[in-house]
């Protein structure tokens, strides 16, 4: 059964690579913009009434939390995808690092109203991360690797 899902947890694999370069980018335009101009950019954008002056701390910190995640997200997708090497656990810590951030940032921006200011920019986010999902109930659920490491061969 697992040869059967190789391919699609290769393909989930590097969509969650290429995912985590693109969050990166993101995540350093906006804390540039927010930095040096003083406005949210995406992935931030206010509500119609703006942020509450509470809420830039808890998106710095979120957006740490995220580049620790980003990183550990992006080792682990060139370990499996370039060196051969599959570290279950690296996929797992890092996957519950982004997909508990993606709740956090749901629960803390749904109730501004800043996701039905913004529909389109809140749900193309929401509907990129999905597919993750898929690959961390797997990583869950699989019984690969009592061992440190397999090869996603």
């Amino acid at each position: 059964m697992e040869l059967k899902f190789k391919p699609i947890i290769r393909t989930l694999i590097a969509y969650y690579g290429i995912l985590q370069s693109l969050h990166l980018l993101v995540l350093l335009r906006a804390g540039v913009i927010l930095f040096l101009q003083t406005r949210f950019p995406f992935p931030i954008l206010p509500p119609p009434g703006g942020w509450d002056g509470q809420t830039i701390p808890f998106m710095i910190g979120l957006g740490t939390t995220d580049l620790a995640g980003i990183l550990l997200g992006q080792f682990f997708a060139y370990r499996a995808l370039i060196t051969g090497t599959f570290y279950r656990r690296l996929g797992v810590i890092s996957l519950t690092i982004f997909i508990t951030g993606a709740i956090v940032f749901a629960f803390g921006t749904l109730p501004s109203g800043a996701w039905i200011a913004h529909p389109i920019a809140y749900g193309s986010m929401a509907f990129l991360f999905a597919p993750t999902v898929i690959l961390y109930v797997w990583l869950l659920r699989s019984n690969i690797s009592r061992k440190p490491t397999q090869k996603l061969t």
